[in-house]
């Protein structure tokens, strides 16, 4: 597969509307391992805006409580990691392994490597980044549901 430009999940949809892939075993609904090894066949510039989510994302994935901190605090978190995210993406299996400590390791793993990609660029906002980023609580955020419905996101993302 590594040689074709992508693949495509069909999926079923069931009577509520949610689509469901009928591949069990590799999708992006599947295990920490799965979704830590797919990414997106065309990916896109990170822009300042993705530079500043990936760094959300990263925190959110490492989890243990960083997960719930404010959005300057996870960029604070990852701030304060830089030395652990580039010895996971350089090193992952003879470092520190401080990416093996995450709630989602391969996924974290998969965000260390990108984003050290980015940041030793000498753009960083002009790498491309074929890595899907959890925007759930954001989305809800924006609709003006995440302060009505706590932990909404939470609920349905787990």
């Amino acid at each position: 597969m590594k040689e074709e430009e992508g693949f495509y999940y069909p999926h079923n949809i069931d009577f509520r509307g949610r689509a469901y892939p009928m591949h069990s075993h590799l999708n992006h609904l599947s295990c920490d391992l799965c979704r830590g090894l797919l990414e997106f066949a065309e990916g896109r510039p990170l822009g300042k805006s993705g530079l500043h989510w990936l760094k959300i994302h990263l925190a959110n994935l490492y989890a243990g409580g960083t997960e719930k901190l404010s959005y300057d605090d996870r960029l604070a978190f990852v701030e304060n990691h830089l030395n652990d995210i580039f010895d996971s993406a350089d090193n992952p299996i003879n470092g520190n392994r401080w990416w093996l400590m995450a709630e989602d390791p391969f996924q974290c793993l998969a965000a260390c490597i990108n984003l050290s990609e980015a940041l030793r660029s000498s753009s960083p906002n002009s790498v491309i980044s074929n890595l899907p980023i959890h925007q759930v609580n954001v989305l809800l955020k924006a609709l003006g549901l995440k302060d009505r419905y706590f932990n909404f996101a939470d609920y349905f993302y787990k």
